[in-house]
């Protein structure tokens, strides 16, 4: 444990970690719950990266980076071991772009274009990470990057082509050889990690998804991965298959390779959806390690087949690719779809073992650092009975449960996928402990998973109401017609008086507060 005294801290989001001699600034943030990304916890991916405003956070923090990521204080927490007074904040990519030349721009299908960039300066990158494409206005879109650089020093990356998209759309018509671009650095944790050496590698992707799971498999096989590799690639029709023809001869022995269109017949292979094929396979499922790059339908698709087949979280790896407009929610429709399960209520004793997990449960969340935020002026008791209501209605088919569907439950609160499998592990030892059993506990766990998008975020969304967002961030001025207290300073505000009131959690302050917080 890291003694509270001399300089060895980082002080992030409001909160100073002290970082004892030998120990990962990183490994001291993830078990304080810092809201802080991770993937490779190796320095290879950059997803935990964090910008240095003053202090020192160490030469092994900075050295894996670019010269232009170290001068703006750019570092990994994951290799920081001997830091400073370090005040962190995340990292503003925009302060550092890269520039390339287009060497080639090649249509691999009729709405597909790969582009060869070749950097003026030093980047590094991973195949499967993804680059910040920028248009000449600066408009932004991230693609993934399928080349490996120990090949060559090209960077490729596959797009889709929108005739309307500000970047895709851009690069169809007017990008050329030869021309300048501009993109902000690789980055991201969707790579291949040398741990997974012999462990058999299941990839599924659809589209453009498909090269960068090529990418990864190539950088597998590089680094003398030892596992079997199957590589399932999905289309709506049989002219976006584009694969085929790149996987060079040097991995047609080392990769099982199947190609399906979702609306018509591949060769022998008729209309099919790539998900089902691979998860209708036979691969040992218990032993794979997953990696999902496509649309975000067919990810979300393939991640509740895989939570249903006991596949564990830190084996799922994704890349959904990113959608132009905000995701619609459709929890309404999915828990229409959801089937009773009179085994795993049976399991739960008719509701009785449910409960005395749930209290079990919130016991715990109501003291961890990174949940109990998201239960601000909730009872433990009121958040216990909510669940158990919505569990018992998806679980044994009951109607009790009046309460917000899981979108409009946490609109408000910015969720990350690490998040969410960290609560969700939390719940399912919890379970385990309650030994239901692990065919069922799976079953449990996909139900959950249904509600993934609804839940996940990186930014707060309004509430829907007839189909229309509706946000409730922000303050309105009401008069209050019974005398009542202020949730600010807990003095009494009488009737009539007009109070600040937050649209979204109904908390009322009085003038004096209105007024601190105006000064």
């Amino acid at each position: 444990m890291a003694s509270e005294t001399g300089k060895n801290w980082i002080r992030y989001d409001g909160e100073t970690y002290w970082v004892a001699p030998g120990e990962r600034a990183l490994d001291v943030m993830l078990r304080r719950g810092a809201p802080v990304s991770f993937s490779c916890r190796k320095g290879a991916c950059a997803s935990c990266m964090l910008q240095a405003v003053s202090g020192d956070p160490g030469e092994k923090a900075k050295e894996r980076l670019s010269p232009e990521y170290q001068e703006l204080g750019f570092f990994l927490p994951c290799c920081a071991e001997d830091i400073s007074e370090v005040e962190a904040v995340l990292p503003d990519l925009s302060q550092c772009t890269f520039t390339a030349s287009v060497s080639e721009k090649v249509q691999l299908a009729p709405t597909l274009i790969r582009l060869r960039l070749e950097p003026l300066t030093e980047v590094d990158w991973l195949p499967g990470q993804t680059i910040g494409l920028m248009n000449p206005d600066g408009a932004t879109r991230r693609y993934s990057v399928v080349s490996l650089k120990a090949d060559d020093y090209f960077l490729d990356v596959d797009l889709r082509i929108y005739p309307d998209g500000a970047v895709s759309g851009w690069v169809a018509r007017d990008l050329k050889p030869g021309d300048e671009v501009r993109f902000q650095a690789p980055q991201g944790g969707f790579i291949y990690d040398e741990a997974l050496n012999d462990t058999p590698l299941l990839m599924i992707g659809t589209g453009s998804g498909g090269g960068a799971l090529l990418g990864l498999a190539r950088d597998a096989v590089a680094k003398g991965h030892t596992g079997p590799i199957y590589l399932y690639h999905g289309a709506g029709k049989a002219e976006d298959l584009y694969l085929g023809d790149l996987i060079p001869d040097s991995l047609r022995d080392r990769i099982t390779f199947v190609t399906a269109a979702s609306q018509e017949p591949v060769g022998d292979q008729p209309a099919a959806r790539v998900t089902e094929l691979a998860f209708a396979a036979g691969h040992d499922l218990s032993k794979v390690a997953l990696f999902l790059c496509g649309g975000p339908d067919m990810v979300e698709d393939a991640r509740i087949r895989a939570v249903t087949a006991g596949i564990p979280y830190d084996r799922i790896h994704c890349d959904p690719f990113d959608s132009p407009v905000p995701y619609q929610p459709r929890d309404a429709e999915k828990i229409r779809q959801i089937q009773p399960d009179a085994e795993l209520w049976e399991a739960l004793e008719n509701g009785e073992k449910l409960t005395r997990m749930l209290h079990e449960f919130y016991t715990v969340v109501y003291d961890d650092p990174r949940l109990a935020p998201f239960f601000h002026r909730v009872t433990k008791q009121r958040a216990i009975e909510k669940q158990y209501n919505f569990l018992q209605d998806l679980i044994h088919g009951t109607k009790l449960y009046f309460g917000e569907k899981p979108f409009n439950s946490h609109h408000w609160m910015v969720i990350s996928d690490e998040l969410f499998e960290y609560r969700e592990n939390l719940f399912m030892e919890i379970a385990r402990r309650h030994e239901i059993p692990e065919e069922l506990l799976h079953r449990w766990a996909a139900i959950h998973e249904i509600f993934r998008r609804e839940i996940v975020k990186s930014a707060p969304r309004g509430v829907i109401r007839n189909g229309q967002e509706i946000d409730l961030e922000g303050f309105v001025h009401e008069k209050v017609e019974v005398a009542t207290v202020c949730d600010g300073c807990v003095g009494e505000i009488p009737a009539g008086s007009t109070v600040r009131m937050h649209r979204r959690t109904g908390e009322i302050f009085c003038s004096s507060c209105d007024n601190a917080a105006a000064a």
